[in-house]
């Protein structure tokens, strides 16, 4: 992706606009990503006024947006407020051509205008998902996920869902080290796990007399080469199976098998960027065994094979040393 559009209608939200101008608009050469051609697009290039405080002047009309790799739609204050037809008709003009198209947040309602969820998995902020699912009835609504993606469409939950939904489009397209890199230049996670039906719970109470969930999860992952498994995980947080299950589950929104699997993957991803390790080798190191295992988990996760994905985002200068990652491996 080098052409990024932004559709701006009177009230879009300034951290939507904060969050594009962070992940695209800024001088990340360094991090692998970029450079990178910005359009603010808006109905007849006038100046938008942005939600809580703020204006922003376009640089482009609405043509702007065709010839983009990616179009962005912010959320607005008035998620379901009224779309004009030609920034409808843009919209539905760009993902025909082929351009990728999301909404951050209650962006999604803009594409529910201009009918780009039908028949699409879709989802949006938790406050607003029953608004969503009667703007766009013929979408197949996610409740409890941060992100989706639907052929070319992409819907983020959560006003901070838009980050974690701009930083997949980085990972998809630059591969996991750079996501990586761009995510702690962020200081945030490269992806949060579970859903978003764990911060419409209450959070979990605090067991000073046990190490917490968290602990435990930096502890895992410092020994993904071990072939530590969940029974591990339980010990190590001092609780009941049922317990550990119930409480690992609720805090993540995934059970501690699959969350274990998605870092054993990711790291794998990690060593096939940034290394020249054999694919069995790769394998050992991120605890998944053999080979053969790796190429199915991996093309489960991802879709290609190691030497493929390898190919693709294989890193010249990462900045990372497969004698770093040994020790982070194998630090207590």
């Amino acid at each position: 992706m080098r052409t990024i559009g932004v559709l701006l209608l009177p009230g879009s939200r300034t951290f939507d606009l904060a969050v594009v101008s962070e992940v695209w608009a800024q001088d990340r050469t360094d991090s692998g990503i970029g450079p990178f051609t910005m359009r603010l697009c808006a109905p007849g290039r006038a100046r938008s006024s942005l939600s809580p405080f703020g204006e922003v002047a376009a640089t482009h009309g609405l043509a702007g947006l065709e010839g983009c790799d990616l179009v962005l739609a912010p959320g607005r204050a008035d998620p379901p407020a009224e779309v004009p037809a030609a920034a409808r008709a843009a919209l539905r003009r760009a993902h025909r051509a082929g351009s990728t198209v999301a909404g951050l947040c209650t962006g999604a309602f803009t594409l529910a205008a201009a009918g780009l969820l039908d028949g699409r998995a879709a989802t949006t902020h938790w406050r607003h998902l029953d608004e969503l699912a009667v703007a766009a009835p013929a979408a197949r609504l996610q409740r409890d996920v941060l992100h989706t993606e639907d052929d070319g469409v992409l819907t983020s939950a959560g006003v901070v869902g838009g980050l974690d939904l701009c930083l997949h489009l980085v990972r998809r397209d630059h591969g996991a080290e750079v996501a990586a890199r761009l995510a702690r230049r962020l200081v945030m996670p490269p992806a949060r796990e579970g859903g978003q039906q764990q911060y419409v719970e209450s959070p979990l109470p605090a067991v000073p007399s046990r190490p917490g969930l968290a602990s435990t999860m930096d502890w895992a992952v410092r020994r993904l080469h071990s072939g530590i498994g969940v029974p591990d995980l339980v010990e190590h947080a001092g609780m009941s199976t049922r317990t550990f299950h119930r409480e690992f589950s609720a805090a993540t929104g995934v059970t501690p098998g699959r969350w274990l699997l998605v870092q054993r993957v990711r790291h794998a991803q990690r060593l096939l960027e940034t290394s020249d390790l054999p694919v069995s080798r790769v394998a050992e190191r991120a605890g998944l065994g053999t080979a053969a295992n790796l190429r199915r988990r991996l093309r489960a996760e991802t879709g290609v094979g190691p030497d493929s994905y390898r190919r693709t985002f294989r890193s010249r200068d990462c900045g990372v040393t497969v004698g770093e990652w040994a020790s982070t491996n194998t630090s207590s």
